[in-house]
């Protein structure tokens, strides 16, 4: 019987020292690596259904262009799209002149749930239904544009699917989608299984360990199908500061969610009633479709179905290899990281967007925004709070009904030809109002 309480009392003085030596590891951590901000105004948006999340905003004022909304994917934020500092996405759009709006999900830790509510009770379908639409209709009332661009890596991009899918394309001028599975019928990836199953019981507990190994993550290189990245390929800028303040908790609710998808290869949205899979086909806005050679989530031969079934003219689908002419092979995360991404991804996406003008309205804010020191947040235009002030931003577009004259057709728009354009042949748009796109040879 002593021996017994011995070895409880032993192995509990084991774990609480553990349990300190971790913590003092992650305070240690937190203090060497500042969480950096870089946004020119922060705002705070009310939901439907009462979180308020954080769009970071972030524009050349010199040249004030059409915004574009910024959506991270699983286990990320907005740095997702600002990492390497001055050599990011976000970069290379602020600098030609686009009005970028980083989002902060309701999964990051920027986001404040009501009362009663928290992680746990987060699903994709909020994401969906409740953080995007109050996203759109804020940056829409903030800017006067009728329509914003969408580009998005990964779930970000997945959601832009499912978004056009279900409300339409009458608030989205055009889309560039980033390493997005086209479904997951096919789909081989597999994510570690202990550390996917942990996530749905302790998803803070993955958070503290992905964010602890962050620093010696470029040195060890952690294997290929646990982080689907070509790690040859990441920019050498990308520092561990960035890495250890982009990671966020996944919500348990998303990764059953995910696993349930990868395992049966339906993807369904609103309780499952809704087949996004079924409905890929459908999604008529202008699309961009990057994909890189070595992203397991993203087989060509999948990605290639998915592209040639899309209705319209107005798509380019961009898969990065050697073989077509780019620097390497690239896998799923280093199509944000890429060592020559300014000129491989970040170009053609502007590109893109820049052929797709938005059409400004004439409708002025409810109050003007009071003047504010550069770096620091200006009042928002519909209401919705930003930085110290709060409030809501509710305006919701109803869902798209099956009907297709249920949808507007896009004003003006000459569809331009299909063509799947190779990254090494891709050539820079003449930067004049034209709602098609020229398409390299």
């Amino acid at each position: 019987m002593g021996l017994l309480l011995a070895i409880v009392f032993w192995s509990i003085a084991l774990i609480v020292l553990l349990a300190l030596l971790v913590n003092g590891y992650m305070v240690a951590l937190m203090m060497r690596y500042p969480r950096p901000q870089w946004a020119d105004e922060v705002h705070t948006v009310l939901t439907e259904d009462g979180w308020s999340i954080q769009l970071f905003r972030r524009r050349n004022t010199a040249a004030p262009g059409e915004p574009v909304l910024l959506v991270h994917g699983l286990a990320a934020n907005r740095l997702n799209f600002e990492a390497p500092h001055g050599h990011a996405i976000v970069d290379t759009l602020e600098a030609e002149g686009c009005d970028c709006w980083l989002i902060e999900l309701r999964c990051c830790e920027s986001a404040t749930p009501p009362e009663g509510r928290d992680l746990g009770d987060v699903s994709f379908d909020d994401y969906l239904y409740k953080d995007l639409p109050a996203a759109i209709a804020h940056i829409r009332a903030t800017t006067g544009h009728d329509k914003v661009h969408w580009v998005g890596h990964s779930m970000g991009a997945m959601l832009l699917y499912a978004y056009n899918i279900v409300f339409g394309s009458e608030h989205l001028a055009s889309g560039v989608a980033l390493g997005a599975p086209a479904g997951f019928r096919n789909v081989a990836f597999a994510p570690p299984a202990l550390l996917f199953r942990l996530t749905m019981v302790a998803p803070r507990a993955v958070r503290t360990l992905l964010k602890a190994i962050t620093p010696i993550a470029q040195s060890l290189r952690p294997g290929f199908l646990a982080f689907p990245v070509n790690w040859d390929n990441v920019h050498p800028e990308l520092d561990a500061r960035v890495l250890f303040n982009m990671v966020e908790a996944v919500p348990p609710q998303v990764a059953h969610e995910f696993d349930e998808w990868l395992s049966t290869g339906s993807w369904r949205v609103r309780g499952r009633q809704v087949d996004v899979t079924a409905q890929l086909p459908e999604i008529d806005l202008p699309l961009l479709v990057v994909c890189g050679k070595d992203d397991p989530l993203t087989p060509e031969p999948r990605i290639r179905q998915f592209f040639d079934a899309l209705p319209g003219k107005d798509k380019q689908l961009l898969l990065l290899s050697r073989k077509n002419g780019v620097s390497a092979d690239y896998g799923h995360a280093d199509l944000l990281f890429g060592k020559r991404g300014p000129e491989e991804v970040y170009r053609p996406a502007l590109e893109w967007i820049q052929s797709h003008p938005v059409k400004r309205v004439r409708r002025r804010p409810a109050r003007k925004a009071a003047a504010a020191p550069a770096r620091r947040a200006s009042a928002a235009a519909d209401g919705s709070s930003v930085k110290p002030a709060k409030s809501s931003a509710k305006a919701k577009p109803a869902p798209r009904k099956k009907a297709v004259a249920a949808k507007k057709p896009a004003a003006k728009k000459t569809p331009a030809a299909k063509k799947e354009v190779r990254p090494a042949q891709a050539k820079s748009a003449p930067k004049k109002k034209s709602p098609a796109k020229k398409r390299s040879t």
